[in-house]
């Protein structure tokens, strides 16, 4: 085990609904490098757990602590903003825009000043494909490419490098694998995996 402090700690989280108890003392600890896989059958818990950490459902008992202090989460925009991000399948991703407007969807890089700023289309696509190739996928050299013309694993490993482009610590990947065929899967595991020792970031792989 490693001696780094924890980034995010789990301590006896408890989650029920109404009469049902979904998760019963979860504890877990999550530091800097790590790579952590949450197995499960179907109906074990494994989506409430993600839900919990990102802020969408509040733990019915327990604490969640980062950096050692106990925090909690009235929405996911608050597990955002602590550096917690989850990547669904193809999250974040939009077929029918191009690699740069969907890497920076929602947060543009503009150009010009007061009311007369415009999307930095060269920018954004500069950032955005220098992200993606960070990650090994370096076939992709166009940032006004369309993400439908993008493989699955491709995909997968854009809305990966947008999450920890904007600041994750920890990367919560949901399912990262379901429906990729056996060659883009383990290029999907490959990017998640390579870089977390050498960015500080952490990562949590749920999978079934």
């Amino acid at each position: 085990m490693s001696d780094k402090p924890a980034i995010l700690e789990l301590k006896n989280i408890n989650k029920s609904f109404g009469a049902i108890d979904v998760l019963h003392d979860i504890s877990l600890e999550v530091r800097q490098g790590e790579v952590l896989c949450l197995l499960g059958d179907n109906g074990a818990g494994k989506s409430t757990l993600i839900k919990t950490l990102a802020g969408v459902f509040m733990p019915t008992s327990g604490q969640i602590l980062m950096d050692g202090q106990p925090i909690s989460f009235n929405g996911p925009s608050d597990a955002q903003e602590r550096g917690i991000a989850t990547v669904h399948q193809f999250g974040g991703t939009f077929p029918l825009m191009s690699i740069g407007r969907s890497f920076f969807v929602g947060l543009e890089p503009t150009k010009g000043w007061g009311p007369f700023k415009f999307y930095d289309r060269k920018r954004a696509n500069e950032i955005a494909v220098k992200a993606v190739q960070d990650f090994g996928i370096t076939r992709i050299d166009d940032g006004d490419r369309l993400v439908g013309g993008l493989s699955g694993g491709e995909r997968q490993s854009l809305a990966i490098a947008r999450a920890v482009h904007f600041g994750a610590r920890v990367l919560i990947l949901d399912e990262p694998t379901a429906a990729l065929g056996v060659k883009q899967a383990a290029h999907v595991l490959r990017t998640s995996t390579k870089p977390s020792a050498a960015d500080s970031r952490s990562s949590s792989l749920p999978t079934r």
